[in-house]
């Protein structure tokens, strides 16, 4: 047989497993369904190594499950609405969202989207997914587009969705308010600045802040009621270095031992600001625009319609030139910023739709708890998350690509007008709907400009799962799904917001496993990622040039949750592992070319040699316990213990041990058939293990040399059984052979005789093997060793020599 060539091979079993439907899920199976929540990759540039890290774990356990005997339902979506395929559009086409009309615009994002959704899919399928592509969607659909303004109005009428002009996360550079969830702290340089307060005896009140250009909205100073130092001033009214009157208060949030352990509140510098202003019913300052410029409403003249960093600036001097620095100190500190652009977040007054959260925190919880997390660890950041809420979730974006909000508003009063059902999906900024305002019915109505934050649509992919497909599936999937997989970053924001959907639609989990995998790193501590890049590390060039099994390998090695670098050399492991299950393949087409499987076998009534029942039994044991750590989700696990019998007990001792039975004795010879048959039982067994790994060889070596000789069998190598054949119970000398037979090769190194050399005389050693023990394996281990005699005497621990 000529070399196995993967650049030829895995695109031939890639074509073959779509013609012929392998992967489609099966509505009329009996077997038990297994359905994964699968992440759908937004569509924001171009893939990278970290998607095929992870995504590599998901199509693991796929793979597995079915060879486990489940009917798997395995679907693909793409989510290409929002911001992040907004960004994208916008930088490809050198155009902006806020130039065109929303269905011009829509239409630009959409054409681009559509080349994007080939090249995602061209990628997954090179890498060899067993995805049911039958039933990919798109968030951007307009079935999806439905279902997600359905929930909209559903959500709404039971009060859980309300509108309200209200302080929002703000990111001035995406022109967008942002949930909670979308910022990320970053550490940045900055500067404290002490800045002279006084009471109204005109004695000096220091107060430390890094955001000296917010000075014109302070409304208030706090001091921690602890603090000895400084709770005589609570109560009193102090006078900010621009001549204003504020009121001291207490709260125990204050760091007594951060700056000078006093703050200065203003409308609004962060998210602590705001929850102050909101519990003491304290005045508001709107200072601040949407496009993060001071605006007229600022009592400082100076630095109006300038941008923070200017603004910074001239504050400061003009508060230098009055004496009211007393000092600077330099630091570096966390300053939340928005995970798509990493500008820093401003809080701003906006009209926005909001999701409640405060009040269902332990609701969230409670489901969570419900959840099986792999690694169980993981379930702590959800937790941390959840306990430490502080806004609801803003859920609409001022952007111009994605699912509309499907809302109107009376022209003459403002009252909100929702459509009906039976009109979605609709775009209230080109499309209309029959109602109208009760108080005022020939009133002209304003559609709503905004759009949904993504993760409202993607948070419903159980939901798109059970709905959208129940053609394909017969309405067999169902609500919670089997596992949600992905990656820990979004734990915060998919996971969570798809429990939050699911307890307010179902009051149930969306799924009962869920898996979290790390992140693969080019250096210490930096992911791989869209933003990031992966410098050359392109994978459609990873694939070509490695193969499409040798990455899938590579990105297995590594625990669940845990971050891993991208290690060439874990590649080349995978490459030799393909080499030598190719060379074993071969070694089997010439050794039982002359073999015929049995119809049915008995490993009881087989007449197999002890030896040979034992490397059975060690097969069948290595599989019980990859399954083990399969159904945990420990796919490295699974790997190592059936890498550590392919290679320890398989390769090294077995395929050593029989070669002479196989090549020296007669065709007729019951120990040369018992070696035939366990040959061909474990490595049909280790082609089915490896199978979640290493697909598209294990399918070359399944098709072209398994499937002929077994009758009936599987049109592929994916729809066969994990192996689960029961065995008697093997011999507990088999082990004292291979200890023996490695002290042997040990002392041939040690004296310089090749491995393959014959030796005169084995003299063994053994503290209770007797002759009579050694009988059964004397002919396998004078052929491994190389003996012509072997000597046993007892002693009192394993020694060999040899001569």
């Amino acid at each position: 047989m000529p070399k196995y060539n993967p650049a030829e091979s895995e695109p031939q079993w890639q074509q073959f497993w779509q013609k012929n439907h392998i992967f489609r899920f099966d509505p009329q199976s009996f077997r038990p369904i297994y359905s994964i929540d699968t992440p759908p990759p937004t569509v924001s540039g171009k893939l990278h190594l970290g998607h095929i890290f992870s995504y590599t774990h998901t199509e693991i356990f796929a793979r597995f499950r079915r060879l486990a005997g489940f009917n798997v339902y395995y679907p693909f979506g793409m989510d290409d609405n929002g911001l992040p395929t907004e960004r994208l559009v916008e930088q490809e086409l050198g155009i902006k969202g806020s130039d065109f009309g929303r269905p011009e615009f829509t239409q630009k994002c959409l054409d681009l989207v559509k080349t994007y959704r080939q090249k995602y899919r061209d990628l997954w399928q090179s890498l060899g997914l067993s995805v049911d592509w039958d039933l990919e969607y798109s968030t951007i659909s307009p079935a999806v587009q439905r279902l997600t303004q359905k929930n909209f109005l559903d959500l709404y009428r039971q009060g859980i969705i309300y509108r309200q002009k209200a302080p929002a996360l703000w990111c001035s550079v995406c022109q967008t308010a942002v949930a909670q969830a979308e910022v990320e702290d970053q550490p940045q340089d900055s500067v404290f600045y002490d800045l002279k307060f006084s009471d109204l005896l005109g004695n000096p009140v220091i107060i430390a802040t890094t955001r000296p250009e917010l000075l014109p909205a302070c409304v208030a100073v706090f001091v921690h009621p602890d603090d000895r130092k400084h709770r005589s001033l609570i109560g009193a009214t102090l006078q900010t270095p621009l001549g204003d009157k504020v009121k001291v208060y207490a709260d125990p949030q204050v760091k007594i031992d951060k700056g000078t352990g006093i703050v200065m509140v203003c409308s609004y510098g962060d998210e602590t600001d705001l929850a102050w202003i909101r519990q003491h019913h304290l005045p508001e300052k709107i200072i601040l625009d949407e496009n993060g410029l001071f605006c007229s409403s600022c009592s400082f003249k100076p630095i109006i319609g300038k941008n923070i960093a200017e603004a910074r600036q001239i504050i400061v001097d003009f508060l230098k030139s009055k004496n009211l620095i007393s000092q600077e100190i330099p630091i570096v500190h966390q300053v939340g910023c928005h995970e798509r652009c990493s500008h820093p977040i401003e809080i701003i007054n906006r009209d926005q739709w909001f999701l409640k959260l405060l009040g269902y925190k332990a609701d969230f919880i409670k489901l969570a708890n419900q959840i099986n997390w792999y690694p169980a660890y993981m379930k702590s950041r959800y937790l941390s998350w959840v306990e430490n809420l502080k806004w609801d979730w803003c859920l609409s974006r001022d952007r111009f690509y994605g699912v509309p909000v499907p809302a109107f508003y009376c022209s003459e009063c403002g009252q909100i007008v929702l459509p009906d059902e039976s009109e979605l999906p609709l775009d209230p900024l080109s499309q209309t709907t029959k109602n109208r305002c009760p108080s005022h019915p020939q009133s002209k109505l304003l559609g709503d400009p905004l759009i949904f934050d993504t993760w409202f649509t993607s948070g419903n992919t159980p939901e798109i799962n059970t709905l959208l497909n129940q053609k394909l599936t017969q309405g067999k999937i169902t609500v919670p799904m089997s596992l949600r997989p992905n990656a820990h970053d979004i734990i915060r924001t998919w996971d969570f917001y798809t429990i939050v959907l699911a307890f307010f639609k179902y009051k149930n989990i969306p799924w009962t496993d869920i898996s979290i995998s790390g992140h693969i790193l080019l250096r210490k501590g930096e992911k791989i990622s869209k933003r990031t890049g992966g410098g050359e590390l392109r994978p459609e060039d990873q694939i070509a040039k490695h193969s499409a099994d040798a990455i899938r390998y590579a990105m297995s090695g590594t625990s669940l949750g845990t971050d891993a670098y991208y290690d060439e050399k874990e590649i080349q492991n995978g490459k030799k592992l393909i080499t030598k299950l190719d060379s074993v393949a071969n070694f089997c087409r010439l050794t039982l070319k002359d073999y015929q499987p049995p119809v049915s076998f008995d490993p009881a009534t087989a007449g197999l040699t002890p030896l040979d029942q034992w490397f059975l039994s060690e097969c069948q044991h290595t599989a019980s316990n990859a399954a083990k750590y399969f159904s945990q989700y420990d796919y490295s696990h699974a790997r190592e213990v059936i890498l550590k019998y392919f290679w320890e007990f398989f390769c090294d001792n077995y395929l050593e041990i029989i070669k002479k039975r196989l090549y020296d004795l007669p065709p007729t010879d019951s120990s040369r058939l018992s070696a035939q048959h366990t040959l061909f039982v474990i490595f049909h067994n280790l082609i089915i293990l490896f199978t979640p790994f290493i697909p598209h060889l294990t399918e070359e070596i399944y098709q072209t040399f398994f499937r002929p000789l077994i009758a009936n069998s599987p049109v592929s190598i994916n729809l066969c059984s994990w192996p689960n054949q029961k065995y008697p119970s093997s011999s507990n000398i088999v082990p004292q052979i291979l200890k023996i037979i490695s002290l042997t090769r040990a002392q041939k190194s040690a004296q310089n005789i090749k491995l393959g050399d014959e030796i005169s005389l084995l003299a063994v050693t053994h503290p209770n093997l007797t002759q009579k023990d050694l009988g059964p394996y004397l002919f396998d281990l004078k052929a491994v060793t190389r003996a012509r005699e072997i000597t046993l005497t007892r002693g009192k621990q394993v020694q060999i020599k040899i001569s």
